[in-house]
């Protein structure tokens, strides 16, 4: 029986001024990062993605960027794959952009329009090669920074590759950790957001619930957020689609995004616990150096013990999953042809 990306990962892990933010009574610089306590009202929008409809994924998504910056919010966070659908699967290759395609045009410009700090990801071809990138803009429709998953999760790696690169996104408002789904349960970023300082993270996922399949449900955004949190002392926003993860015959799944998306501030407390309806969670969370925890480290191994959701025989079942996946990407022409056809680069 073939396993849905989720059950995969699961198994595995058993409005005003040049930032919006007041530093101190004053403005920051915008290219430094200065510390002290600060207050960031930051959005997580938790949205339906229609399937591989990138414009209309995009006119939805700026409606709740709209809704979210008219509420004073100064950093909106999308899930991850937003713009590009609900599943993934060879025909996605279709629908992948350029590295600056229509969803990293659409964050500039409405970055610049609203004057905030906008994240989100999208499904990039570059090169022979296609990624799960995430990408950050600034106020002034800049990008701010970039990142691609690092191990695509099981399944995942028949259709992208995997990149290792730094998970922390130095900007005017602070160090921005960024943990894409599953690749939070490992322990390589969470020691990345320690060893880089991050003042907080965010964890933009397309994570559905496949119990009413036979399979495993999503883990609720509450506790991975919590933990992060308290290990680190920072804030925390995750963020996760809602509605049907629908995937046509013969390959069809009966999963369902379980929203679940949430915001917890520095000291631990749960802000925002959001649950399976479409919509906006907004809260204000508190930067403030001195709540960071300064361990020596969070956790150790592969995957983090306390998230954990399956046992050793998941664990095998999945690297053996992920080995199979790697493989067929590897040597899959189609693959190379088209990620070069829409990249336009060689």
């Amino acid at each position: 029986m073939k396993m849905s990306l989720f059950v995969m990962v699961t198994l595995f892990f058993s409005g005003a001024g040049s930032t919006g933010i007041v530093l101190n009574g004053r403005r920051p610089d915008p290219g430094t990062t200065e510390p002290g306590v600060r207050s960031l009202r930051i959005a997580v929008i938790q949205m339906k993605s229609l399937d591989h409809d990138i414009d209309g994924n995009l006119r939805q998504a700026t409606t709740y960027a709209d809704d979210a910056a008219a509420r004073g919010a100064q950093f909106i966070l999308f899930p991850e794959f937003m713009a590009t659908g609900s599943y993934l699967s060879f025909d996605t290759w279709d629908l992948a952009e350029p590295s600056q395609g229509k969803s990293v045009q659409w964050l500039k410009s409405t970055s610049r329009r609203l004057h905030i700090w906008l994240g989100a990801g999208f499904f990039e071809a570059s090169g022979a090669d296609f990624y799960d990138t995430f990408v950050l803009t600034a106020p002034t429709g800049d990008e701010a920074g970039r990142v691609r998953k690092q191990i695509p999760a099981g399944p995942e790696g028949y259709f992208f590759r995997g990149d290792v690169g730094p998970h922390v996104i130095s900007t005017a408002i602070g160090k921005i950790g960024v943990g894409i789904c599953a690749e939070s349960y490992y322990c390589f970023a969470a020691s990345q957001f320690l060893k880089g300082s991050a003042d907080f993270i965010v964890m933009p996922h397309s994570s559905p619930d496949m119990s009413n399949g036979g399979g495993l449900p999503s883990p609720p955004g509450t506790h991975i957020a919590s933990w992060y949190a308290k290990k680190l002392g920072v804030p925390v926003a995750m963020v996760n689609k809602v509605g049907r993860s629908y995937k046509p015959p013969p390959d069809e799944n009966n999963g369902l995004f379980p929203g679940h998306s949430a915001i917890v501030d520095s000291d631990g407390t749960v802000l925002q616990s959001m649950n399976g309806l479409e919509g906006i969670g907004i809260a204000s969370i508190t930067l403030d150096p001195s709540r960071k925890t300064r361990v020596d480290q969070v956790c150790t191994g592969v995957g983090i013990a306390e998230l954990t959701i399956g046992g050793s025989e998941g664990a095998a079942e999945v690297a053996d999953e992920y080995a199979r996946a790697q493989k067929s990407y590897d040597s899959n022409a189609a693959r190379k042809a088209k990620a070069l056809s829409i990249s336009g680069k060689p």
